[in-house]
């Protein structure tokens, strides 16, 4: 498919209408980019604002986030694809790097490249400690919030698992990677995330959603580690919980020492050593991600649907 257009942004929203308009603006600010928004069903003034952008809307109300970024691409022409987040801005870097990267998608469409967005606000203990670590680190997929790539390539692996309700843009990687396509990062591409939360109960709570695909099923569950370490958190949570009433009050203390080791193990493990003030924090940043996975392994035990 040809297109006047040098690449299509696909952007879900669901109720955005504190971010949508900034997002927007810094995309309309290249008119050769063709920009659809996806309501995905909002009862804000998402829409609204995005048609005073002129901007094309598209109403899909019912379905997942990957079947809101298909529906997307299908309204498109562009024969480049970019998927952007509803609170992720662009930058003017963003802008001036895009021809070059562009070129190189439309030369090798077996491409999939892309940055991860780096936060807005320095001075927030979780985007000093936590967000902003989340863009040094080596992984092999690109997330979906700023994935650019070739309709080519999104045709032949049939784009993302409708049926996934997160870790889609995983999935769509790993389809990607045994078709043959390369991932690469590329942080000159700098974008910014305003929707990340700042408060505990919102930090748990985004791990205990992004966790439910870890659950999903036996294999997902088998292949993921964090999914483990969550259960071993569970377990020893539930072991300390019922030792505290009948056997011990140090039980519950005992616990909270053996997952900060833990925690602070697979801070090394992930991000590597860093300053004095780093090692102490992360790990407790850690065990409230293991804590927000660990719900996530509740909820598919009970039954609850999030």
């Amino acid at each position: 498919m040809n297109s006047k257009n040098t690449a299509s942004v696909i952007i879900p929203a669901y109720n955005e209408e504190e971010y949508i308009q900034q997002t927007l603006q810094a995309l309309t600010n290249n008119n050769s980019l063709e920009i659809i928004i996806v309501d995905n069903g909002s009862t804000d003034r998402t829409a609204e604002i995005a048609r005073q952008q002129g901007v094309k809307v598209i109403e899909f109300p019912v379905g997942t986030i990957a079947a809101v970024r298909n529906r997307g691409v299908q309204e498109s022409t562009a024969d480049v694809l970019i998927f952007i987040d509803s609170d992720v801005t662009v930058t003017q870097q963003w802008h001036e790097k895009l021809p070059e990267v562009l070129e190189k998608v439309k030369n090798s469409p077996l491409l999939i490249t892309g940055s991860r967005y780096q936060p807005t606000n320095s001075k927030s203990l979780l985007n000093k400690y936590w967000y902003s670590e989340l863009t040094q680190y080596d992984a092999t997929y690109i997330n979906a919030g700023h994935l650019i790539t070739s309709r080519e390539l999104f045709n032949k692996i049939h784009g993302f698992s409708e049926s996934m309700e997160t870790a889609e843009d995983y999935d769509f990687c790993q389809k990607a990677t045994k078709a043959g396509a390369v991932i690469r990062d590329n942080p000159e591409l700098i974008v910014t995330h305003d929707g990340y939360p700042q408060t505990i109960a919102g930090f748990i709570q985004r791990e205990r959603w992004h966790g439910g695909q870890d659950f999903s099923s036996w294999q997902s569950f088998v292949e993921s580690k964090i999914a483990w370490v969550a259960l071993l958190n569970l377990v020893l949570f539930a072991v300390a919980l019922v030792l505290s009433v009948t056997e011990s009050y140090l039980a519950l203390p005992g616990y909270l020492i053996i997952m900060y080791a833990v925690s602070f193990l697979l801070t090394v493990y992930k991000f590597g050593f860093k300053k004095i003030d780093y090692m102490f924090v992360m790990p407790l940043i850690f065990y409230l991600y293991l804590c927000g996975r660990s719900l996530a392994l509740l909820d598919r035990l009970l039954g609850i649907k999030k």
